[in-house]
């Protein structure tokens, strides 16, 4: 009667469904399709078997084989609501022009198409013709193949998140890449936009090895026709191959009207003078070449990188309105994949396999590669309790309510999973809520759209980059044993760890990936597949909760800063300044050697943080291959190339060392004091810290400084504690902008807003602390 009941209502809603149904949209996957149709209608092993001959048939498919297909749907319809059959055939119809069209314009082969690879083929032939004359030039077709190669692997990359984790099913993987390319097949809007940033991001990685050339040389060059050439030749040549590359990729994969004339004609003048420099490379005074050159190779590829990331984020903004826009239809009633069913929720699925949030369990897992925000960031909550994460991540927005609402709860009963009926509680917090009004109102005052531009600026990107460059140059000297080299080392990896943090936190980029590789930058002070369990999810979800937050158990051992910790013998030293410094230069070995070492062990972060990434190769890999490479770069190379084992072993000492007090410094002084820890002793209302995620946040963090430019840099933007815990996903860019606003409506809410004038207080209270509970009554 169910079933006969929902058939009747959802009637009309049948007939817009077919449609795209019939068509194919990449946005639905197959089992999407699957289930509307095993609820909507009742002859699903007929309708699925359709459904596998439209998938299976090749773009060289009959159109005469359609009509059998649609006459087998439209049966099955026909059977389910006698009375709907006229409809059904007059949407079939449609739908076989509709195929047909489709096939016209997605299989013909225009002839502008046909000329573009008329010239790509003579491109080509020029190209062989001059590696054939000049040997030495073979490295620009090792560029250029390996820029196309690096295009394929990004595609895959991309294609696999969902279109750059923004929900675009219908980015393309690299196999239908290389297709569109040899048939000379049209790419839609999107998939030109995807390809364009793909372009961007190899052209970056390109002028980054063009820039190690310049500065590691060609030491470990192997191809012995330009193995004894100067690291410029090197430089110039690779970037000679990615320009070929980029002429030629743009015009076939990324056709852009009108087209961008002026981008066109300076790569095309750079590319042909680059080439007249390398063909005369021996007929030049080497000396002459390399005080000149260098620096203009520098300052082109510099403007080049520029030039590059400004492109991503162009095509980020527009990539990011069609996520808003896939996102809005996914929410929508017109066409909703996440129908409620009648069918008994199966007993095999996993309880560790699903979303907690706000008290209710959910099966999410169809939309983990839709997520907006990535497949990892949606992965990280579950089998979990991620309400915070929730809550936190989507403070702009109701967009993920309303999906939300699109699924059913799931209880446990007796081991069995039911879908539960019963309604949604009461998630509101009254001072979150009016925070969050104010905070998006103070940003677009500011010119700021909080749900596009919430990532890393323009200048914020270009400090990341110039950070990394001096990590691989003070890296270098490391290696080889020099102790200033360690000890800027050290500095510059802290420093660098403000991309591994704002990617930690999704906030570097709106682009998912982007942030997947940005959060190896905390790779110099923790190990980054840990750090997103640890810090990202537990500290941030349950900040100095002893029970929850992994944070206060870190160095028990040495320092007590909970007195739920029961006193020992040396706790009694931590009174004395120089035993917590001391204490303090250990920690980055602790985050990147002894923690993770126990994690990987038992599966789990001192009983209370799930490994939930144990089971997921390439994440279990990457925490192994961190641990190894940690110990393999920063404490065994120098060995190899220092003059003696103690200089050496001085070099290790230092850069640990100095690390271990940055990172300690400036970030276990946000949140060790003794307001901080015993938030009842403050000035919060006790009702409002039980009731309020947002208020505990405030009242066990700590600010310092917030009116300078100098501390904000050297801390990594940590001075800005609260706003930070706040609003994780805001790159720390933006936090000035709304500290005002949110210590005024602190204020004004009665929640204890604690911030520091200089840092040298905040220490103090955190030393203050330590003295106070080295006492044995304490």
């Amino acid at each position: 009667k169910l079933r006969r009941k929902k058939d009747l209502k959802a009637s009309e809603e049948v007939k817009r469904k077919v449609f795209f149904l019939l068509k194919g949209r990449k946005e639905e996957s197959d089992r999407d399709r699957l289930l509307l149709f095993s609820k909507l209608l009742p002859s699903t092993v007929n309708i699925w078997s359709v459904m596998c001959q439209l998938n299976a048939a090749p773009p060289t498919m009959k159109k005469d084989a359609l009509p059998t297909a649609s006459t087998t749907l439209d049966t099955s319809l026909t059977t389910s609501k006698t009375n709907t059959t006229t409809t059904t055939t007059t949407t079939t119809m449609q739908n076989k022009s509709d195929i047909e069209l489709f096939s016209k314009t997605e299989y013909e082969k225009p002839s502008q198409y046909a000329i573009i690879q008329t010239l790509s083929f003579v491109w080509f032939a020029l190209c062989t013709s001059l590696v054939v004359k000049h040997n030495d030039l073979v490295i620009v077709f090792y560029s250029f193949v390996g820029s196309f190669l690096t295009t394929m692997a990004t595609a895959a990359l991309v294609s696999r998140r969902g279109g750059g984790g923004g929900g675009h099913e219908g980015v393309q993987g690299p196999w239908s890449l290389w297709t569109h390319v040899l048939y000379g097949m049209r790419f839609s809007p999107k998939q030109k936009s995807y390809n364009r940033l793909n372009k961007s991001i190899v052209g970056i990685l390109f002028c980054i090895i063009s820039c190690l050339h310049l500065v590691v040389g060609n030491g470990g060059t192997m191809h012995s026709v330009y193995k004894k050439k100067s690291p410029e030749f090197h430089a110039l040549a690779n970037i000679a191959g990615y320009l070929a590359f980029a002429l030629w990729f743009d015009q076939v994969c990324c056709r852009q009207y009108p087209p961008r004339i002026l981008c066109i004609l300076g790569d095309a003048l750079t590319l042909s003078v680059f080439s007249v420099m390398l063909s005369k490379w021996d007929d030049w005074d080497m000396v002459s070449k390399d005080v000149v050159l260098r620096p203009i190779l520098v300052l082109w590829l510099g403007y080049k990188i520029i030039g590059l990331v400004l492109d991503i984020f162009q095509r980020q903004r527009i990539n990011v309105c069609d996520c808003n826009d896939d996102s809005e239809k996914i929410g929508s009633d017109s066409i909703n994949l996440f129908i409620e069913t009648d069918a008994v929720v199966p007993s095999s699925i996993n309880v560790a396999h699903l979303w907690t949030i706000h008290g209710k369990d959910y099966d999410l897992s169809d939309f983990v590669d839709r997520h907006p925000g990535g497949k990892e960031a949606i992965l990280l909550g579950r089998g979990r309790d991620c309400t915070a994460l929730f809550e936190s991540y989507h403070p702009f927005t109701n967009r993920h309510r309303n999906i939300l609402k699109k699924y059913t709860p799931i209880s446990t009963n007796i081991g069995d999973l039911k879908v539960t009926t019963t309604k949604e509680t009461d998630t509101q917090d009254p001072f979150y809520d009016i925070l969050k009004e104010r905070v998006t109102k103070t940003l677009k005052e500011k010119g700021i759209d909080p749900n596009i531009h919430r990532a890393a600026t323009v200048g914020r990107t270009i400090y990341y980059f110039f950070i990394i460059t001096l990590l691989c140059f003070s890296g270098m000297y490391h290696i080889k044993g020099n102790p200033f080299g360690s000890f800027m080392f050290a500095v510059f990896g802290w420093l660098v760890g403000c991309l591994g943090h704002d990617a930690g936190h999704f906030a570097a980029s709106r682009i998912p990936l982007l942030n997947d590789v940005g959060v190896w930058g905390i790779s110099f002070l923790c190990n980054p597949i840990m750090w997103q369990h640890q810090h990202t999810f537990a500290h941030h979800s349950h900040t100095n909760d002893f029970d929850h937050d992994p944070d206060l158990h870190h160095f028990d051992i040495l320092l007590r800063i909970h007195r739920k910790f029961k006193q020992k013998d040396i706790y009694k030293y931590q009174k004395n300044v120089f035993y917590v410094i001391g204490a303090y230069a250990l920690v980055v070995f602790g985050e990147c050697i002894k923690i993770p070492l126990g994690m990987m062990k038992t599966g789990s972060l001192y009983n209370m943080v799930e490994y939930t990434d144990r089971k997921r190769p390439l994440r279990a890999f990457g925490m192994y291959f961190h641990y190894v490479s940690y110990i393999g770069l920063i404490v065994l190379s120098p060995f190899f190339s220092a003059k003696s084992w103690m200089t050496a072993a001085f070099c290790v000492l230092i850069h640990i060392a100095t690390a271990g007090w940055l990172f300690a410094l400036f970030s276990q002084i946000n949140h060790l004091n003794e307001y901080s820890i015993e938030t009842q002793m403050g000035k919060t209302d006790p009702k409002l810290l039980s009731e309020s995620w947002a208020a505990r946040q405030v009242a066990t963090s700590n600010n310092f400084a917030t009116k300078s430019f100098f501390w904000h840099i050297l801390s990594n933007g940590l001075n800005m504690q609260i706003e930070h815990h706040l609003f994780p996903g805001l790159n720390h860019a933006h936090l000035h902008l709304i500290q005002p606003t949110v210590q005024r409506t602190c204020e004004e809410f009665g929640v204890h807003y604690k911030s520091f004038e200089t840092w040298s207080e905040v220490m103090a209270a955190t030393l203050n602390w330590l003295d106070k509970l080295s006492d044995a009554n304490e």
